[in-house]
C-alpha cells in the first residue's frame, strides 16, 4: 500500500526548526534527516514527491550521501560537497544514507535587507549554480563549520543585532562558493566548450523556461537558428537523450509539480500546460507515468 505523499509548504519548515531559526527567516541545522523521516516516513519515501523550493537553500555534506532530483538533473552530495538550492527549483529527495549527515541554512527572500546588495549579487551569480553540487576544498569546509557553529551562537543568543551579524556571515560563505563557481567557469571558457555541449545547455535553459507552452521540438530549433534534424542529432550526440525526451521529461515534473500542489484541478493542470484537453493531458500523463494525473494526485 502506497503511502499517502506529503506536501511540505514554507510554514512547515520553520515551525519544524522553530528552535533553529531567526525571526522565521533563517534556520540553521544539522537536524535535517528530522523534516526528511517526520511521521516515520521510510527510507524509500523519503519525499518522493517534487516540490518547489521558494527559499534560498544551502547544504554542506559532512557525511555519508544524499541523492535528489533538481528540475531534471540527478544530483549525488557526498562528503564535503555542497549544494545551493535557489528559488523556483523544483526538488526531490531520492535517497539518503543511514550515515548521512550535514548541515543546512534555509533563508526566505526577506532574510536579507532591501538596501543589501548580496540578493542583487545572488542574481548575477546564478548562472554559475547550474551545475549543482560541488566539492569544496579542506579550508573551505573548515571556514563553513567555523561558521556555522558562530552563527547557531546568535541565534541561540537572539540578541541585539543578531540577524544582520548572521547575515554577513552568511555572506561569507555565498562569496566562497560563488569565487570557487567564478574559477571553475574561466577554467571551462578557456577549454572552449564543444559545439554540441554548448547547444545543449542553451536548448535545456529553453526548455526550462518555455516547456509549459511549447512542446515541439521546432520552437526550439527556430530559437537556436537550426533545424529541427540538426538540433535533434546534437542533443542525442551531446547527452545520449533525444530533444523529445528531454521536453518531456521537464514537461513532466512540472506536471507532478502542478498536481501535487494542491492548489490546481486536473483541469488546470491540462491548461497550464497547453494540452488540447484534459483527456489528452490524461493520456499523455498516464503514459509516461503509469497512472492518471487523478490517480496521482490522491497517492
Amino acid at each position: 500500500m502506497k503511502k499517502k505523499a506529503i506536501k511540505v509548504s514554507s510554514d512547515y519548515l520553520f515551525k519544524m526548526f522553530e528552535n533553529e531559526s531567526i525571526e522565521d527567516v533563517f534556520v540553521a541545522s544539522d537536524n535535517i534527516r528530522d523534516i526528511a523521516r517526520f511521521d516515520k516516513i521510510g527510507n524509500g519515501n523519503i519525499l518522493n514527491f517534487p516540490f518547489h523550493a521558494n527559499e534560498v537553500i544551502m547544504l554542506m555534506c559532512v557525511d555519508g550521501r544524499l541523492r535528489v532530483k533538481l528540475d531534471t538533473k540527478d544530483l549525488t552530495l557526498e562528503k564535503n560537497a555542497a549544494l545551493v538550492i535557489l528559488p523556483d527549483k523544483i526538488l526531490e529527495v531520492t535517497e539518503m544514507t543511514p550515515d548521512f549527515r550535514l548541515i543546512c541554512f534555509i533563508m526566505k527572500v526577506n532574510f536579507w535587507d532591501k538596501k543589501d546588495s548580496f540578493s542583487e549579487i545572488m542574481a548575477l551569480q546564478q548562472h554559475f549554480f547550474n551545475e549543482g553540487s560541488m566539492q569544496l576544498p579542506e579550508n573551505i569546509i573548515e571556514e563553513t563549520l567555523t561558521v556555522y557553529r558562530l552563527i547557531k551562537e546568535k541565534i541561540a543568543e537572539k540578541g541585539l543585532f543578531s540577524r544582520q551579524i548572521i547575515q554577513l556571515y552568511i555572506n561569507v560563505l555565498f562569496y566562497n562558493v560563488c569565487a570557487l563557481l567564478q574559477q571553475r567557469n574561466v577554467l571551462k571558457r578557456v577549454e572552449k566548450l564543444p559545439t554540441k555541449d554548448y547547444v545543449f545547455e542553451q536548448f535545456i535553459q529553453l526548455v526550462k523556461r518555455h516547456c509549459k507552452q511549447q512542446h515541439e521540438i521546432g520552437f526550439y530549433a527556430d530559437k537556436l537558428h537550426l533545424t529541427s534534424k540538426y538540433l535533434s542529432a546534437l542533443i542525442r550526440a551531446a547527452s545520449g537523450k533525444t530533444a523529445a525526451q528531454w521536453i518531456r521529461e521537464h514537461l513532466i515534473v512540472e506536471a507532478r509539480t502542478l498536481l501535487k500542489s494542491g492548489r490546481m484541478s486536473v483541469q488546470q493542470v491540462s491548461n497550464e500546460l497547453n494540452f488540447y484537453d484534459p483527456s489528452h493531458f490524461g493520456v499523455f500523463f498516464k503514459k509516461y507515468t503509469g497512472c492518471s494525473p487523478r490517480a496521482y494526485q490522491k497517492m
